[in-house]
């Protein structure tokens, strides 16, 4: 957690740092920049801790993870204690070593936003993560050879020589969902990361819309999963993860 927020966070000082004239004319650079480096640095952090703890960054998936009945309540627990204390590391690491003293990235709802519209905005792209994970990450399937090497947002995932690449994906959803909800709310569909942010910006205004919209569209893709599952959806596409066609 701790790199992870050093990576997108030092990107986000390093954006708007370096664009600093262009940002009241034309801020997309800058968007698309802090974008990566949320979208890199949790691809980079996911494979450092894949085998540790499965690459577990964001208390709103952990949580939907529990309600999908894949995580237990005390992993939960561990997991989301960690994340909040890797994130305030990370940040207050940043805000100590780039220059200035205006550390940039909490989440806050920008005017003209609406309360609501930022509440949805953040539940439906954490919904569209969490979902993501669980059925790429979570759902295991069999090795695929032939299968074409493509990117899908939201999807597939990336093939490298038959081989699915779940971070990628996952980072994938994250990069696309910065894109959408930079200008609005900075985008959050993490609390840790939120927490992190506002500890080391002192910035809590509309702090906990950042927690409950994650964790509440975690726990619907969650519901979504488990109802996928009782239905045995699997039972729909048969043969789907064939090493070949009959």
């Amino acid at each position: 957690m701790f790199m992870f927020m050093f990576l997108s966070l030092g990107g986000v000082q390093s954006a708007l740092f370096t664009s600093e004239s262009a940002l009241s004319t034309d801020p997309t650079l800058a968007y698309v920049v802090i974008a990566m480096c949320f979208g890199f640095g949790l691809a980079l952090s996911i494979f450092f801790a894949y085998r540790i703890s499965g690459g577990s960054l964001n208390p709103a998936v952990s949580f939907g993870l529990l309600v999908a009945g894949v995580m237990d309540p005390i992993t939960f627990i561990a997991y989301t204690v960690a994340q909040l204390l890797g994130a305030m590391a990370g940040c207050g690491t940043v805000a100590g070593i780039f220059p200035g003293n205006n550390f940039r990235g909490a989440n806050q709802v920008f005017a003209p936003t609406s309360l609501a519209q930022g509440f949805f905005l953040e539940l439906i792209l954490t919904f569209g993560l969490v979902l993501t994970v669980l059925f790429l990450a979570v759902e295991k399937s069999k090795i695929t050879f032939y299968a074409p090497m493509a990117i899908g947002v939201y999807g597939e995932g990336i093939w490298i020589f038959g081989r699915r690449i779940e971070g990628i994906s996952i980072s994938a959803a994250v990069f696309v969902a910065h894109l959408i909800a930079i200008p609005f709310t900075n985008t959050s569909i993490n609390p840790a990361r939120s927490f992190g942010a506002s500890v080391a910006a002192g910035v809590w205004k509309d702090h906990w819309v950042f927690w409950v919209a994650p964790l509440l569209g975690g726990g619907v893709a969650g519901c979504v999963h488990r109802a996928y599952k009782a239905l045995e959806y699997e039972t729909l596409n048969p043969g789907q993860d064939a090493d070949r066609r009959e």
